[in-house]
């Protein structure tokens, strides 16, 4: 019988294992980098997820075994999804689907309707299970390595929490979504976030592949990304392909494709108008 609870402590390195094995496998199999770089990297990870009181952390346990688990973060107006691991050797026997019911189900106990997560486009048997669960493809978006050539302009800065309010009120302006409280949790958990501060805050990112971003101007997002390219070394970002003359300036600026991720939502969902990235979960 397949059982779903929260992970013990111990179980960690284990699921980290199945994490890690998975996305290695999927990636490597289609020709792409892989996106961790070792079991021991998804330790942390894992740890980081389940210290934090506003992600669901949900492990998936054939007895007492470990076969997979699921993370969903629920700092703000909606619930993300991600990252979701089965155990390779039994992918296929229902495991990611009962995972990822119970994160439905865990979001509307919690109050979200809106749910949302970032699927590896070529990840045909993910598609196809988000796909029948409810989910809707609703962007293209480029995972980029960004540049660390710079430049860094005058107006780049790092974030501090006197920001969170001038941050959510464009946010809201742009994304249609409140994320105020995703600053504070990934800021408290080491992550960067830069802000374009041109007496008024006109655009941020989160500074790593966990971080969204919105700016009023695709101009001001180019500084982000190079800000943050020559700053954080290895950094990545997104940015949705259907935005095209900001894809283009981003290729030309020196940023490159690892990959093509998509954004798929469940329940409602408005588009976000203006120059925003998501994140790997939303």
């Amino acid at each position: 019988m397949l059982h779903i609870h929260r992970p013990a402590q111990e179980d960690v390195p284990a699921l980290a294992r199945i994490l890690f094995d998975a996305f290695n496998d999927i990636a490597t199999s289609h020709g792409f980098p892989p996106d961790f770089p070792s079991v021991e990297f998804c330790v942390g990870i894992i740890s980081l997820l389940m210290s934090n009181e506003q992600v669901y952390v949900a492990g998936a346990y054939d007895g007492d075994t470990p076969r997979g688990s699921t993370f969903t973060n629920m700092w703000g107006d909606v619930a993300g999804i991600g990252p979701v691991s089965v155990d390779i050797t039994a992918q296929g026997g229902g495991i990611g689907k009962t995972l990822m019911l119970d994160a439905l189900r865990q979001s509307a106990a919690s109050g979200h309707e809106m749910v949302r997560l970032m699927q590896d486009s070529f990840n045909m048997r993910s598609l196809a299970l988000y796909s029948s669960l409810g989910f809707d493809v609703k962007e293209s978006v480029a995972y980029l390595q960004l540049s660390d050539k710079g430049p860094i302009n005058a107006n780049f800065r790092i974030a501090t929490a006197a920001d969170y309010d001038a941050m959510d009120a464009l946010c809201q302006e742009i994304y249609r979504i409140s994320r105020k409280g995703e600053y504070a949790a990934l800021a408290q958990s080491g992550f960067p976030i830069y802000v374009i501060d041109r007496g008024h805050i006109a655009g941020y990112l989160v500074g790593t592949a966990i971080g969204h971003g919105v700016a009023e101007t695709d101009d001001d997002l180019l500084v982000l990304y190079a800000g943050v390219g020559a700053t954080t070394p290895g950094a990545l970002a997104n940015c949705c392909v259907r935005q095209g003359d900001l894809y283009r300036r981003a290729l030309a600026a020196g940023h490159r494709n690892q990959k093509v991720m998509q954004l798929m939502a469940y329940g409602p969902y408005e588009d976000p108008k203006g120059t925003w990235c998501p994140s790997v979960m939303f």
